[in-house]
């Protein structure tokens, strides 16, 4: 795979991100914040006292408490829940970003248990991001209350503040340019970590340093990013649509018996959804739903138990296609960002990341080759 350091490095990130590994890292990262968010979520609107079906019915698999005006112990816990769910998403992207740049490598051989080592080595590095974050701006906020306390002393406190105009406009220049740079970071740590190995602290100015050094082409290749992944997150859930009917047209002789099961499973996927199911009919249309979601609004069919389990067990792999179709478009996000990066530290560093030294690699540990690892059959022990 030729490498040319610019923007077309970024249109094969939809192929990259195709890898059955990121697929598999994708949809498991998806899945497991998934259902610590909707684990959590239910279960702090039980402890507010919602009854539960009435939550389901109006959020399904996505309930969003934190906006329910929850008193103080469902809320600290639905706040809580929404975090983790964050952190193992950037976790999880931090997985991807791995595997992709060891592609990029041409490390083929990179397994899913190394990159998931790596990122368990360095989940104390992604928190370090938002903690440096968080101690690179606290001081401008006590700062703020602390003049603002000042400003209420009779007569001098007015004079005070009013002195220091310029600094409050230089510190208020100062807070954007952090905030902003801590706003890309939720989207470029994973990668910056995963290719350049950094810690906390030294991921946090890399952002800071791109956002200063890099802002036009963070701002292209951005967009370029969005585009693709719009564009290419579609295509794979049309793909999987034609999957499906596929399989009901080659499976037509069956279909007197399978299609209850399948209108049921539907039915419950529909459900599941809540009120996301009559937004995306909204935003798609009425064709684009036929053609990337569902074509119809579906019923449950009474079934005997024996084909309520069949079709509990397609609904469950309807899940897993959903899970892997945003897993795919976090694929795609993160192949592009960590090839970014490589192509952002070619033009400010004027260095190549995809020859640097790298800690698994040159570790000492096995890898695949065979002029070095396989023995000659040749020679002959006695």
């Amino acid at each position: 795979m030729t490498f040319y350091y610019n923007y077309k490095d970024l249109l094969k990130s939809p192929r990259l991100a195709l890898g059955p590994q990121r697929i598999f890292l994708s949809t498991l990262s998806v899945a497991l914040a998934h259902i610590v968010y909707f684990t959590g979520s239910h279960a702090a609107l039980l402890w507010d006292g919602r009854d539960f079906m009435s939550t389901w019915r109006m959020y399904g698999l996505l309930p969003w408490p934190v906006m329910e005006g929850l008193s103080t112990g469902p809320h600290i816990l639905a706040v809580s829940t929404l975090v983790i769910s964050a952190l193992i998403i950037l976790l999880g992207n931090t997985t991807l970003a791995r595997s992709a740049y060891m592609t990029l490598r041409r490390n083929y051989f990179y397994t899913s248990r190394q990159a998931v080592e790596f990122v368990r080595s360095k989940a104390t590095s992604v928190v370090g991001v938002y903690l440096t974050y968080f101690f690179l701006i606290a001081p401008f906020i006590l700062g703020a209350l602390g003049m603002a306390v000042i400003g209420t002393v009779y007569g001098i406190g007015d004079i005070i503040n009013a002195l220091g105009t310029l600094v409050y406009i230089f510190a208020g220049l100062i807070l954007l340019f952090l905030t902003l740079s801590m706003i890309i970071s939720f989207f470029l740590a994973p990668a910056i970590i995963a290719a350049r190995e950094e810690d906390g602290f030294g991921t946090a100015v890399e952002c800071m340093r791109l956002l200063w050094g890099e802002p036009w082409r963070l701002i292209t290749y951005g967009i370029l990013t969005v585009v693709l992944a719009l564009i290419f997150t579609i295509a794979f859930a049309f793909a999987i649509k034609v999957g499906l009917i596929i399989y009901s047209i080659l499976f037509l002789p069956l279909m007197h018996s399978l299609a209850p099961l399948l209108d049921t499973a539907l039915a419950w996927l529909q459900q599941s959804m809540g009120g996301l199911d009559a937004l995306l009919r909204s935003l798609l249309g009425e064709k684009g739903a036929r053609l990337l979601y569902l074509k119809k609004h579906y019923e449950p069919i009474a079934l005997p138990l024996s084909r309520q389990i069949a079709a509990t067990i397609i609904y469950f792999f309807l899940m897993i296609t959903g899970y892997m179709t945003v897993g795919y478009a976090l694929s795609l996000i993160n192949s592009a960002l960590v090839t970014s990066i490589v192509i952002f530290d070619s033009h400010l560093n004027q260095s190549d990341l995809l020859n640097r030294a790298d800690s698994q690699i040159d570790s000492g540990e096995f890898e695949f080759n065979p002029r070095e690892n396989t023995k000659n059959l040749s020679d002959k022990t006695t």
